[in-house]
């Protein structure tokens, strides 16, 4: 099994990232469209980590890191952060038979680690966010990432990937597709006695389906 590696600090994926819609529409963004199978893969609301777990005998989550620092610039516009402020970042790779099909980094606001996400431990997010009726998703938002990348080179020279993995991969599929997606999540002012209050958490999901991943099959 090759060793993870942790992409945070400086190396970033950072788009450009458009809408669902825009992967059909006829003025697309893109230079290439996934397959249809990918796209069920990118567009697909059901949880991901069941339908990896379905397509393998041992599925596994490797937690590469989780910290509290800043995010992207982007990420904090997602989570409603107008200024510069620390968040949880977590990364991991997610692994059928061994193999790294999907690395995913999810940022969140830290009083959820006291709260929902206390336990999480080695727990895939996205499986606990998706069985948990408190959290309510919003749109995918789908990304192309070439082969020439700085987060693709990264992913190579850690051994994630091979490069003969790539090389195959962009033949056939160009880049490796990604998605992401943000998660509310409410919680209730216990302290407030005359008027209850809520507010409302954000947590920002993003998805990298590597190459090799059931969502290229």
């Amino acid at each position: 099994m090759t060793q993870p590696v942790e992409l945070q600090g400086n190396m970033r994926f950072d788009g450009p990232w458009y809408t669902a819609e825009q992967l059909s529409h006829t003025t697309n963004k893109f230079s290439v469209l996934p397959s249809l199978h990918t796209q069920n893969w990118l567009l697909n609301i059901e949880s991901l980590t069941e339908r990896l777990t379905q397509c393998c005998s041992e599925f596994t989550v490797d937690v590469l890191s989780q910290k509290t620092t800043l995010p992207q610039p982007d990420e904090l516009n997602l989570i409603c952060h107008s200024v510069p402020t620390h968040v949880v970042v977590r990364e991991v790779v997610l692994r059928g038979d061994s193999a790294s099909w999907v690395f995913a980094r999810s940022v969140f606001p830290e009083d959820l680690t006291q709260d929902v996400l206390k336990d999480i431990g080695d727990q895939p997010l996205g499986k606990l966010l998706f069985n948990d009726s408190r959290f309510e998703r919003q749109s995918f938002m789908v990304a192309l990432i070439f082969a020439d990348d700085a987060f693709v080179s990264h992913l190579l020279a850690e051994g994630v990937i091979s490069k003969e993995q790539l090389a195959q991969h962009v033949e056939k599929h160009h880049g490796i597709w990604a998605r992401r997606s943000v998660f509310t999540y409410v919680t209730q002012d216990k302290t407030a006695i005359d008027v209850p209050s809520s507010k409302a958490h954000h947590i920002l999901v993003s998805e990298v389906f590597l190459p090799g991943a059931p969502a290229y099959a």
